[in-house]
């Protein structure tokens, strides 16, 4: 269920400062903590996190309930019109208090240059066209529309009509445009495939569901991003209990009587502290007429020698140092193997990722560690190599090969030995215009994964024919020929590169 108009409150950060490392959080409540900036409202978080909305009130609630967080009091919110969606960045979306002026992005050096062209449109107009031709590749079709989630067909509509009067390019007929005629032809393209998408019933719940995976997939790489601050934060926190044992250890071993000479002490200081009872006690000895025989024997002290010398009480410091910093890096990796068992026990195995990845900082040299990295990371991967293999199939669908291109290479980031996901995102690159030595890469990396694919050597023949590499493309269809040789699209394209050569 959507947050109430009446519920968009703003959370900010405790003004205290506290730690919240002891808090009890679950991975989700931290993560939608992460996101309280004291700017972003309620509805914000719902969008940056991609969690349910009755799922952030909750955290939001615990965090409030743990002043962790306070609120500023709930604000009204109205449906952003055109304009500020002309003003967005290629950040997401969020929904902005109608009290709250939006700044407008500066323009570009390239952007201000083009301001000075000579062509038919006045200076504001100018500007409105290059901001929303610079953010057609970040706004979904809502923002671009500038009408919420929940708008209906009517208004959907309206707001199209609105942008249409403005960026038809037949509005313009026979002005010159100049480099703008492109951009404004761009932008009606994206506009009127907003309308269609959003007006058709079927149409619009396929885009809801892609969005839905594009914010699924930012949280989950959000969430594996935040794990190098969290090994910061570990290593921090293993210094500072370092310190804090040593701390005490040497104010436990100090005497309470009036001490030696400031040098003296300092030599002292710098020994072991059994070294320093033996010393002292041979002084008080002998200062009674005893004799220093008669001190108790340390069969760590060197009979010729009764105090060490500073070099080796400076070695004993740094050895019992590091065996502290030891056992402190224990203690904070056993923590985080806690979390991790704690994650994996509520079903998330990227936060339980996150944790055994910090563990294994601490404790590199732990075999079983390292394995269960291994296998929550495979477990994380997979799950973000299905969310963007779906996100991969809705851009090929609707013919967006720039954005297919980058969500296969991330599903072939997370499965290496998958050949249909290379074969498809060479595929993509080369539907798009892109970088042809990429999909060459990809495409020879599908047909070494499984050789005897006749149409993946089709398929690496055709990133050779973009690239105009006439001879490559022979040999590998020759190839796909003698694995499929009834093949008729092979048979064909072998035919026409007979007839480019």
């Amino acid at each position: 269920m959507p947050l109430p108009d009446a519920r968009v409150r703003t959370p900010k950060p405790a003004s205290d400062g506290r730690d919240v490392r002891n808090a009890p959080l679950s991975p989700a409540d931290g993560f939608v903590l992460s996101r309280v900036d004291g700017v972003a409202n309620e509805k914000d978080i719902v969008a940056h996190t991609g969690l349910p909305d009755e799922q952030v009130r909750a955290s939001l609630a615990k965090l409030e309930s743990l002043t962790l967080i306070t609120f500023d009091p709930p604000t009204q919110s109205s449906a952003p019109g055109p304009l500020p969606a002309l003003q967005a960045s290629a950040q997401p979306r969020s929904t902005v208090p109608a009290s709250t002026p939006r700044a407008e992005p500066p323009l570009t050096a390239e952007e201000q240059a083009a301001l000075a062209e000579e062509v038919d449109l006045d200076l504001e107009m100018r500007r409105r066209v290059l901001l929303m031709h610079r953010g057609l590749q970040g706004l979904d079709h809502y923002a671009l529309l500038g009408v919420e989630k929940t708008a209906d067909r009517k208004a959907v509509k309206r707001a199209y009509f609105d942008l249409a009067a403005k960026f038809h390019p037949d509005k313009y007929f026979r002005k010159a445009l100049g480099s703008y005629k492109p951009q404004m032809e761009a932008i009606f393209g994206r506009i009127t495939l907003a309308h269609d998408t959003l007006t058709r019933r079927e149409e619009r719940a396929e885009y809801d569901a892609y969005l839905d995976e594009q914010r699924r997939a930012r949280s989950i790489e959000d969430l594996l991003a935040d794990a190098l601050a969290e090994v910061a934060l570990a290593a921090e926190a293993v210094e500072r209990e370092a310190r804090d044992q040593e701390a005490a250890t040497s104010a436990a071993a100090r005497p309470a009587s009036p001490g030696p000479s400031a040098s003296v002490a300092a030599a002292l200081r710098s020994v072991d502290p059994a070294v320093r009872r033996e010393a002292l006690a041979r002084r008080l000895l002998a200062g009674r007429g005893g004799t220093p025989s008669s001190a108790p024997p340390n069969p760590r002290a060197s009979p010729s020698s009764p105090v060490a010398s500073p070099a080796d009480g400076m070695a004993s410091l740094r050895r019992r140092y590091e065996e502290r910093r030891s056992v402190a890096q224990a203690s904070q990796a056993r923590k985080y193997v806690m979390n991790a068992e704690a994650a994996l026990a509520a079903g998330d195995p990227v936060a339980a990722t996150n944790a055994f990845r910090v563990a294994m900082t601490l404790t590199p040299d732990d075999p079983e560690i390292a394995r269960r990295v291994r296998e929550t990371q495979g477990r994380a991967d997979a799950i973000l190599a299905d969310t963007y293999t779906r996100q991969a199939g809705y851009e090929e669908k609707s013919g967006q090969w720039a954005d297919a291109a980058r969500s296969w290479a991330r599903v072939c980031k997370g499965r290496p030995d998958d050949f249909a996901a290379h074969e498809r995102a060479a595929t993509a690159i080369v539907q798009s215009g892109g970088d042809l030595h990429e999909a060459a890469r990809l495409a020879q990396r599908a047909c070494l994964l499984n050789p005897a694919s006749a149409a993946l050597r089709a398929t690496l023949a055709s990133v050779y024919l973009a690239a105009g590499l006439t001879r490559n493309a022979r040999r590998e269809l020759e190839t796909a020929a003698q694995l499929a040789p009834h093949d008729g699209t092979i048979q064909a394209m072998l035919v026409r590169v007979g007839k480019s050569a």
